[in-house]
């Protein structure tokens, strides 16, 4: 799942969350309120008929005088009442059917201050009924119903309202939350395409434009842009390094095969000859030694920023490195020295780059042309006679 999707789903299911306990609350309250309004009127009502009724002492042989007595021919509610023993007195317009609480508040008797009532849902003839059941003294019961069809049918009503308002807030904070999540990701789909196109194709240019601002967004594309670059540097080094450990290896393995040749081609070489070709072979080999120390130290990145600065005459290693050309190429290369040339110097690296310069006006110097090396007040100056 990708994050804009979690986004989106999780923004729904909070507005979810919110519309379902918002919508439940306001349904409730809903329900409150009008149950309330009809246990008041049921109360109320309570009081008036006991009024007109039980104060007068009805039973059963004086039910028709009190028959179309103002509160019992309302039509607004159904009124029961029941004598100690349960059994009906009178009920109007309707029979209430009687429950066992009814029966127990009837035949419990007065004792307390005040009467006891219990307020019930009932279903009478498939209509939806609120009764109250309320103690009359000294025993009896009696019950008051209202019709519930019109508070049902507003509840009903509520909830379908709050079902669909509930329902349309969500879909639209849905794709509110999706369109957000869309331009809020883009950065980050765009920093993993180019990852992915950097992983794929080893292509380390796939820079990320970084829009304004300073979010964390922003910071991570540049971020990665700088990762990026920091590679590419990385890779780069890597290629010279490859480069400089070719050529730097080069001349003193060429120079080294050369006097093994001699030596295999010639075993019947004067002693002296012989020594000095050794003593070039084993000078080769210990420079070369040096070299494979030097471009590991380079390797690692510690011989550059670990060789420590020291106070050497520029003119002795200029002068070492003329004389390992001189031996290496039999070429004419000829040295001045004049005066102060100490300086504090990273030795090896400038003897490194004296040999670059050398092997240089070698090679594009003239067979049989000499070379000029001059070494003064911590100048070099080297001069060849080829083209250019």
């Amino acid at each position: 799942m990708s994050l804009r999707t979690r986004l989106t789903v999780g923004v729904a299911v909070l507005v979810s969350v919110v519309v379902i306990l918002t919508g439940g609350f306001m349904f409730r309250t809903a329900k409150s309120e009008l149950r309330g309004e009809i246990d008041s009127f049921l109360e109320q009502r309570s009081v008036a008929v006991n009024i007109a009724v039980v104060d007068r002492k009805v039973d059963k042989s004086f039910l028709r005088s009190f028959w179309f007595d103002n509160y019992l021919s309302q039509p607004d509610a159904a009124t029961q009442l029941l004598d100690g023993r349960g059994e009906i007195i009178f009920s109007w317009p309707i029979e209430i059917p009687i429950a066992p609480i009814d029966l127990e508040i009837a035949t419990r008797g007065g004792g307390k201050a005040q009467p006891r009532q219990r307020f019930t849902d009932r279903n009478i003839n498939g209509t939806h009924y609120r009764v109250l059941s309320k103690e009359v003294r000294p025993e009896g019961v009696l019950l008051v119903g209202r019709n519930l069809s019109e508070v049902d049918a507003a509840l009903g009503g509520i909830k379908n309202r709050i079902l669909i308002f509930g329902g349309s807030g969500i879909l639209l904070s849905s794709l509110i939350a999706w369109l957000f999540a869309s331009r809020f990701t883009r950065p980050v789909v765009r920093l993993t395409k180019a990852a992915e196109k950097v992983a794929k194709t080893q292509d380390l240019v796939a820079f990320i434009d970084v829009g304004e601002g300073d979010s964390e967004i922003n910071r991570l594309a540049e971020s990665f842009n700088i990762m990026l670059e920091a590679l590419a540097t990385s890779k780069e080094q890597q290629r010279r390094l490859v480069e400089d450990a070719s050529h730097e290896l080069r001349t003193p393995l060429t120079s080294l095969r050369t006097n093994i040749e001699v030596l295999l081609r010639a075993p019947t070489m004067e002693p002296a000859q012989q020594a000095e070709i050794l003593a070039d072979a084993k000078s080769e080999i210990e420079e070369l030694g040096i070299l494979v120390v030097e471009l590991v130290e380079l390797a690692t990145a510690t011989s550059r920023h670990e060789e420590p600065f020291a106070s050497v005459d520029l003119g002795d290693v200029v002068e070492g490195a003329v004389q390992r050309f001189r031996r290496r190429t039999k070429r004419d290369i000829s040295i001045t020295i004049e005066g102060d040339n100490i300086r504090e110097i990273r030795t090896s690296g400038i003897d490194r780059a004296v040999g670059n310069l050398i092997e240089n006006a070698i090679k594009f110097s003239p067979e049989g042309q000499g070379i000029e090396v001059r070494v003064e007040d911590g100048r070099v100056a080297i001069r060849d006679y080829g083209p250019g």
